[in-house]
């Protein structure tokens, strides 16, 4: 966060026996810009005494001697009060971290994990903004409708008087007559009015359906970075030793059982790329809307359906919302291809005009259809969904069809001239270098750059096997790998490519433009081609998938270092 920028304050109520990790919380809040104040509570009778003064968030240890997280996200529904609880731990099982979400947390972080404590907590906030707002929403909503009935009926009985007092008074009709049209003019003022109100109200309830999406997407980026971040590392560390485990001299039953698992981890692993895939579209992220709409290709391939993609333009300049709703848009259109269409083929033409406007067109030569355009998906963005999304963007929405001879859908969205492209620092922590652990002369200097740090160690304990060469220093991310490179001049780096503050690709290239010699080989979980030939084009010279680090990683350090 910026420095000049004031101090979010944050009133907080802690759920913590422990006052040092109370400070630990405390401290990481003023780290990521929040001025808190605080109440640590630690029983049932403590925790109700403050549970009605006017708190933003609730942090909650899982498990106390006198009080728990759960027993607290029970009482603040027995009390009806919206506190945002955050599970802060030392240690929590999958099933009680399910239970406690289930049970009304917002969110759970480990102890030993703060750093995500900032982001979590403006994540829950920004529910709960969005909550009462809806809430707000619906009591307007509700209120304008009632008012609505109220004046409906009051028109409806002064009109049943007038035709009354009609009935009985023939002879001032005219009058009457004349008093009818002043009322008609009045109420279709009225109706006027009150249809502008409404058309107000849709766009507002628009608004905030784009808001949820965005939401949605958020956390299906979030969920995606998790899984990337944690799950994929340990599968990995699993499988290197089990790579280390076939190595050893085993009998032959356990080499079967070591093998069988080894085909598990790999089926995990290719199960949770495919997974964070799907969740986030890793490739709209790291290269833009229009390698993203180039990969779609492959997506459709098993679905039977070959896509042709024709870009006019090699980038757009788009902020993050506007690229992954348009790419969510142009996927479902191809999933509508394949549902209904009944054809194999289907094309994506990008063109920017000269007065930037960006236009994508989806075409099938399918069955095609008439009559009124459809309004119900099989998905979030289903057609209706899709014009709705586009116009709350300032875009447009077109569909021509015509039975027998296929759809063409396109979507037009004016470029913004300028885009938020600001990236919160990330202040370095230098890491000491690693002793070797050989008994003979090092020959070559090493150094191993990974955001995990039981991957750290894996790769650290491959190179200290392999005898001549010397770990000299670690880091977590590309920027300390910069420095620590400028500073201890390693001949061999592994290097991540997904981590915080730079990615591998960019200190990659900071690397060799300050040492050419230096022999990087980059190290990813990703199978994504792009990634793979982006590292060799940064100059790297090799690249291993971490799935199969344990039987690729040795032969490709002896081939960077010429060791025979």
């Amino acid at each position: 966060m910026e420095r000049d920028q004031p101090a979010e304050p944050l009133r907080v109520l802690v759920l913590e026996d422990s006052e040092t990790d109370t400070e630990l919380i405390i401290r990481e809040l003023r780290k990521h810009g929040f001025a808190p104040t605080w109440v640590r509570v630690d029983t049932e009778e403590d925790f109700l005494r403050h549970i009605h003064e006017p708190f933003d968030l609730l942090t909650a240890d899982a498990n106390m001697p006198q009080f728990s997280a759960l027993r607290a996200v029970s009482l603040l529904h027995e009390h009806q009060l919206d506190i945002p609880c955050l599970v802060v731990s030392g240690s929590i099982g999958e099933e009680e971290a399910v239970a406690l979400i289930r049970a009304g947390a917002s969110d759970y972080l480990m102890k030993d994990r703060l750093g995500r404590l900032g982001q979590a907590i403006r994540h829950v906030l920004d529910q709960r903004k969005l909550r009462e707002e809806h809430r707000q929403a619906h009591k307007a909503l509700v209120a304008l409708n009632e008012e609505l009935e109220r004046r409906i009926a009051e028109r409806t009985a002064e009109l049943e008087r007038l035709n009354q007092d009609l009935a009985r008074e023939l002879v001032e009709r005219r009058q009457i007559e004349m008093l009818l049209r002043q009322h008609e003019a009045t109420l279709e003022d009225h109706v006027k009015q009150r249809t502008a109100q409404l058309e107000r109200s849709q766009q507002n309830l628009r608004r905030l359906a784009f808001q949820l999406t965005l939401t949605e997407q958020v956390e299906r980026k979030r969920l995606a970075g998790d899984l990337h971040d944690y799950l994929a590392q340990l599968l990995v560390v699993a499988k290197l030793k089990l790579g280390q485990l076939r190595n050893a001299p085993l009998d032959s039953g356990c080499g079967s059982v070591i093998h069988e698992l080894d085909s598990h981890v790999d089926q995990a692993l290719t199960y949770t790329r495919t997974l964070v895939a799907q969740l986030s579209p890793t490739v709209l992220f790291r290269h833009g809307l229009i390698a993203a709409l180039k990969s779609l290709a492959d997506l459709m391939h098993p679905h039977g359906l070959t896509v042709s993609v024709l870009c006019h333009v090699a980038s757009v300049s788009l902020p993050e919302d506007q690229a992954v709703l348009l790419f969510q848009s142009v996927r479902e259109l191809l999933f509508n291809v394949v549902k209904h269409a009944h054809t194999s083929s289907a094309s994506i033409d990008v063109t920017v005009s000269k007065d930037q406007i960006l236009t994508i067109v989806v075409r099938d030569q399918g069955i095609g259809f008439d009559g009124e355009l459809a309004t119900e998906g099989s998905g979030s963005f289903g057609l209706f969904t899709i014009r709705e999304r586009i116009e709350v963007m300032g875009g447009t929405f077109s569909l021509r069809s015509s039975r027998g001879a296929g759809t063409a859908v396109e979507l037009s969205l004016p470029l913004s001239q300028k885009t938020d492209r600001a990236k919160s620092a990330v202040e370095p922590t230098l890491t000491p270098p690693t002793l070797p652990v050989s008994g003979r002369p090092p020959q070559w200097r090493a150094m191993v750059v990974d955001d995990h740090a039981l991957v750290r160690r894996e790769l650290i304990e491959v190179l200290a096997h392999m005898g001549s060469i010397e770990i000299v220093g670690e880091a977590s991310n590309g920027l300390q790998a910069v420095e620590l490179a400028s500073t201890l001049r390693p001949d061999l780096i592994l290097m991540d490519v997904n981590m915080p503050a730079m990615d591998g690709l960019e200190a990659t290239r900071r690397i060799l433009a300050a040492r050419p010699a230096t022999r990087i080989i980059g190290v990813t979980i990703q199978s994504d081609p792009t990634v793979l030939s982006g590292l060799l084009s940064a100059g790297a010279v090799d690249s291993v998938s971490k799935d199969v680090l344990h039987s690729h990683l040795e032969p490709a350090i002896r081939r960077a270092l010429a060791i025979q």
